[in-house]
C-alpha cells in the first residue's frame, strides 16, 4: 500500500506539470524570438517559414502547416525540435533544453491557442488626430525636395507643415507611438516613416503623398526601429533596430529585404553610400559598420571605437560619412581604404571637429557638402566648414538642445528642432534666428490649467 501512495504522489507533479496551460506569449513567443527568428523572419524564411508572429507560424512553410493543434505528435515544429525530423532545429545549433521542448509539446496539444493580450497586439491607427496640451520632443523631421514643405514626427501621426510655418498642410494618422525618422523619396511623391512603440514593437511607413494615404506598414520586431534612409533611386529604405539589427524594405512593396546582425548593440542610424550599393550604419555598440546594400552582408568596419555612436549622416556628394555620439566629437571618415581591414581603425579619418558642449544627437550636411551642422545635448547648434573643419556660424537653441537637422535644399537655411517642441529656421551665413513655430497644434486652454 505505501508503495502504491509513493507511485500515485510521484505522479502528481507529472501531471499537474502537464495539465497546466501553456501560454504562447509569455513562455513561447520569447523562445522563438530568442532561438529561432534568426533563421525564420520575413527577410530570410528558411524553409519558407516565418517565426516571428503567431498568424505566420500557424500558416506554416514550404512542407505544410508547422503544427496540428491538438496532436504535438503529428506536427513538423515538434519532430524538428526533437531530431525525429531533419534537420533538427534549431540549425547549426545545440538543440532546445527538454523543458523548452515540453513546452512546444504541450502548448501544441492543448489547442494551440494563441493568447497575446490585445495590449500587445498593433494598435489600430486613430480616427481622428491626437490633442495635445504640450509641444512633444521633435525626433523626426525633413525638407521635402522642391522645399515647400516639412514634415515632421509627432504623437501617431506625422505633421505636413507649410516650410514657412504658415500652416498645417495634412495630419498623416499612423499606429507608431514615436516617429524616429522621416525622409521623402527623391522624387517628392512619397514620405518614408521610421518608428514603433517601445517594447512592442516597429514599423515602416510609406505614404503617398499625392492621396495623403498610407501604402505601406511594415511591422517588425518587438522594439522599435530607428534611422531610416532612403536610397538614391528611392526603391529602398535601411532601418537600425534596438534588437541589435540592421533591416533594408522595398518601399513600394513592404518586402523586408534583409535583417543583418553585425552590430552588437542598438543600431540607431544608417545611411547609403552615393551609388546606394553599400550602407554605414552606427549604434550603442561603438562602431560605425559598411554593408553590402543587396543582403546585408558585412565588409568592413569605419572607424576607431571610441564611444556610443547615436548618429551618422553621409556628404552628398562623396563617400564620406560624418558621425557623433556620447564622446561629443564628430568625426568625418572615406567610406574606402586602400585595402579592406575587418579590424576597427582611424586610416580613413578625414578630420574631427570641435568637442560640442554636450553629445551628439543630430548631424546633417549642406546639399552642396560645403558645411555641416552638429547638434544634440547642447543649447547650441554648431556649423562648419567641410573642407577646413573652421567654424562658420553658431545658431542658438534656447531651453534645449536639438534632434534633428535638414538644410532647406538651397542650402540657405537651417531646421533645427528637438526637446522643446519647436521648428526653428535659421539663416546659414550668420547662424540668425529667422522664425520660429511650434511642430503640433496645441490646446492653449487646456495648456493653461495643466500649468
Amino acid at each position: 500500500m505505501k508503495n502504491c501512495v509513493l507511485a500515485v504522489l510521484l505522479l502528481v507533479p507529472a501531471l499537474s506539470a502537464s495539465a497546466a496551460d501553456v501560454s504562447y506569449y509569455n513562455e513561447l513567443r520569447p523562445v522563438i524570438e530568442k532561438s529561432c527568428q534568426g533563421c525564420h523572419q520575413p527577410a530570410n524564411k528558411m524553409g519558407g517559414l516565418d517565426l516571428t508572429s503567431y498568424a505566420a507560424i500557424a500558416a506554416g512553410g514550404n512542407k505544410g502547416p508547422a503544427f496540428n493543434a491538438g496532436s504535438a505528435g503529428e506536427s513538423r515544429l515538434l519532430k524538428l525540435l526533437t531530431g525525429a525530423g531533419e534537420p533538427r532545429m534549431p540549425f547549426g545549433q545545440d538543440p532546445l533544453p527538454e523543458n523548452e521542448i515540453d513546452l512546444f509539446r504541450n502548448w501544441i496539444d492543448q489547442g494551440a491557442q494563441d493568447d497575446t493580450p490585445e495590449s500587445a497586439r498593433a494598435p489600430q491607427v486613430p480616427a481622428e488626430p491626437p490633442s495635445y496640451i504640450q509641444p512633444p520632443v521633435v525626433t523626426a523631421a525633413a525638407y521635402s525636395p522642391d522645399g515647400e514643405q516639412v514634415a515632421v514626427g509627432g504623437y501617431r501621426e506625422i505633421l505636413l507643415h507649410k516650410a514657412d510655418g504658415s500652416s498645417i498642410e495634412a495630419r498623416l494618422l499612423g499606429r507608431s507611438d514615436r516617429i524616429h525618422s522621416v525622409a521623402f523619396t527623391p522624387d517628392g511623391k512619397q514620405l518614408v516613416a521610421v518608428g514603433g512603440t517601445p517594447a512592442r514593437f516597429g514599423e515602416v511607413q510609406v505614404w503617398d503623398l499625392a492621396s495623403k494615404k498610407q501604402v505601406q506598414s511594415v511591422m517588425t520586431t518587438s522594439d522599435t526601429l530607428f534611422g531610416g534612409d532612403v536610397s538614391p533611386d528611392g526603391k529602398r529604405v535601411v532601418v537600425g533596430g534596438a534588437d541589435n539589427s540592421l533591416r533594408a524594405v522595398e518601399v513600394n512593396s513592404g518586402k523586408e529585404l534583409f535583417k543583418a546582425g553585425h552590430h552588437e548593440d542598438w543600431v540607431l542610424d544608417a545611411v547609403f553610400g552615393i551609388d546606394g550599393k553599400r550602407i554605414v550604419s552606427v549604434g550603442r555598440d561603438r562602431a560605425a559598420k559598411l554593408a553590402n546594400t543587396e543582403d546585408g552582408a558585412f565588409l568592413e568596419n569605419v572607424n576607431l571605437l571610441r564611444d556610443q555612436l547615436f548618429v551618422v549622416a553621409r556628404h552628398p556628394r562623396r563617400d564620406y560619412v560624418l558621425i557623433g555620439g556620447v564622446d561629443r566629437v564628430p568625426y568625418l571618415y572615406m567610406m574606402d581604404r586602400p585595402r579592406a581591414l575587418k579590424i576597427a581603425d582611424d586610416s580613413t579619418l578625414v578630420r574631427q571637429f570641435d568637442e560640442q558642449q554636450g553629445a551628439i544627437y543630430a548631424l546633417a550636411f549642406s546639399p552642396d557638402g560645403s558645411r555641416i551642422a552638429v547638434g544634440g545635448i547642447a543649447e547650441v547648434v554648431n556649423l562648419y566648414d567641410t573642407e577646413s573643419g573652421d567654424g562658420a556660424a553658431r545658431c542658438a537653441l534656447p531651453g534645449g538642445g536639438a534632434f534633428v537637422l535638414a538644410f532647406r535644399p538651397d542650402g540657405k537655411q537651417l531646421l533645427a528642432a528637438g526637446f522643446d517642441g519647436l521648428l526653428r529656421v535659421f539663416d546659414t551665413e550668420t547662424g540668425k534666428l529667422l522664425k520660429e513655430w511650434t511642430a503640433v497644434p496645441v490646446e492653449q486652454g487646456r495648456l493653461r490649467s495643466a500649468r
